[in-house]
This record gives structure tokens, C-alpha cells and sequence, in this order.
């Protein structure tokens, strides 16, 4: 059966002050740990363009679609990156967290920043379609009510999905998996985590560059009808004490099965 390796990563946007882990220092940590895993499929948040650029100049096999918060270049994306050997770009598009979810730039409830989900229709080996779904979620305290609606957000573009469509989400959600986040979204998707056969590394992935122990496990792969998870690993890798971004990566390993068509 075919394998599809699926990470999602919350690379660290590049504009902030992070003193000796800053962008310049660890960009090349960064692409070591993706070297490392090997993905199929990156589902990145925070990603400047100048980032995206940096990555794509050193994996020529990766291609990638999203545009930025705005709606252009000029902010941060949920870019995805994906393998062009294996896999084809079939359709892609975004939609904000807002009540008016097409309109570039848009937000609501209180979310400083517009914030967005980006999906693309892709074809595995020429042979099996799903749909790749990215997004990071409002953070903060004060955001129940705008992660509340972004999960109503996600799951009505679900619905207008075909019913047997594998799905794969992923996401910093910023939330615990012991949230109202998770128990909603979970109706719909199953938790690569939870449902791995084998699991390697810490369960928190937010470190903040080292300063504590990783915490809540905040960045999810989640899936439908995608077969069977054989592996799921949070990834730890660092170089000379740089870290590749204030979160650790997860990467999960899916087995297909004859159903994903």
C-alpha cells in the first residue's frame, strides 16, 4: 500500500525578536529537520514569503500554493509545500475566519489579525485524491468565541465535501486536546496522534526555543478516511543549540488503503 508522510509545522514568523534564535540564525535548522523527515506534504503557519522562498530554494522537489493573510505577499501565509514527484496540485483556494470567509483580509470576533484557512484538491501518484487542509487558529485567552467559530467555519467547507473525500488538517490550533476545539472538530476528523500505531517524542510541542519543558500539544495532524496511521513523531531535532522554530514539528506516516480513491 502507499504511504503518504504528513508534517505540520509552525515555522516562527521571521519579524520577531528572538535575539540568537532569530530567522537568520536558525533557517538552516530548520531545513535540517525538514531533511530529517523527508514529509510528503508540509502544512507550515507563520511563513513569510522570504521564508517560503528559502525553503523551496533548497528542496527543488517542493512545490507550493497559499497566499498571505491579506490576501497578497506582504504578511504571514499557511503555505504547503508538497512533494511534485509524487503528488499534483489540483485546485486551491483560502478562506478567512470572518463572517465573510471569501473576502481576502477579513476577520471577526475580535481577532486582531485576519487569520485563514488554505485547502488544496491534490492526486497521490497519479492514482488517489485528497484534500489537504491548513489553517492556525486565533490565539489567546479572549479568542473561545473566534476558535468556537472557526471550527463551524472548517467543518461547513467539510460539508460540502464528497462524503468519502480523504482529508488530511493540519494546523497549530492553539488549543489542548482536552478543549472544546478538539471535542468539535473531532466529530468530524480523527487525531493522527491518537490513532498512530506508534508514536515517538514529547506530546507538548510549544517549547518557546527551549525556555520550558514543551507544553500543550497545540499542532495537529488531523485526518479522514486516510487508512491507518503507522507513525506519528514529534519532531525534537536541533543544531548547535539552535531550534528550528519555538515549536516542534509533527509529522505523521499514512498507510492508504483501497478506499482512498
Amino acid at each position: 500500500m502507499p504511504q503518504l508522510n504528513v508534517m505540520t509545522f509552525n515555522v516562527r514568523q521571521m519579524d520577531g525578536e528572538d535575539g540568537p534564535q532569530s530567522w537568520p540564525f536558525r533557517k538552516d535548522a530548520l531545513i535540517e529537520t525538514i531533511q530529517l523527515s523527508s514529509p510528503d506534504i508540509i502544512g507550515t503557519q507563520e511563513t513569510w514569503d522570504e521564508q517560503s522562498q528559502y525553503i523551496l530554494d533548497r528542496f527543488p522537489r517542493y512545490r507550493a500554493f497559499g497566499t498571505g493573510r491579506f490576501g497578497d505577499t506582504r504578511d504571514k501565509h499557511n503555505k504547503v509545500f508538497y512533494n511534485a514527484a509524487r503528488l499534483s496540485l489540483l485546485d486551491t483556494g483560502d478562506f478567512w475566519i470572518s463572517r465573510t470567509p471569501e473576502s481576502p483580509g477579513s476577520k471577526d470576533w475580535d481577532i486582531p489579525s485576519p487569520r485563514m484557512i488554505t485547502w488544496g484538491r491534490m492526486r497521490l501518484d497519479g492514482v488517489h485524491e485528497l484534500v489537504l487542509l491548513n489553517t492556525h487558529f486565533p490565539y489567546g485567552r479572549g479568542a473561545d468565541e473566534a476558535r468556537r467559530q472557526t471550527s463551524r467555519l472548517i467543518q461547513e467547507h467539510v460539508a460540502t465535501l464528497a462524503p468519502a473525500m480523504p482529508i488530511v488538517f493540519t494546523g497549530d490550533f492553539n488549543a489542548r486536546p482536552d478543549g472544546e476545539v478538539y471535542q468539535a472538530l473531532t466529530t468530524v476528523f480523527r487525531d493522527a496522534w491518537t490513532t498512530a500505531s506508534r508514536t515517538t517524542g514529547p506530546e507538548g510541542t510549544v517549547h518557546g526555543f527551549g525556555r520550558f519543558p514543551a507544553g500543550g500539544r497545540v499542532d495537529w495532524i488531523l485526518h479522514r478516511h486516510m487508512g491507518t496511521v503507522l507513525s506519528a513523531e514529534t519532531v525534537t531535532h536541533t543544531a548547535c543549540g539552535l531550534y528550528p522554530s519555538d515549536h516542534y514539528p509533527v509529522t505523521a506516516t499514512f498507510e492508504l488503503t483501497p478506499l482512498l480513491r
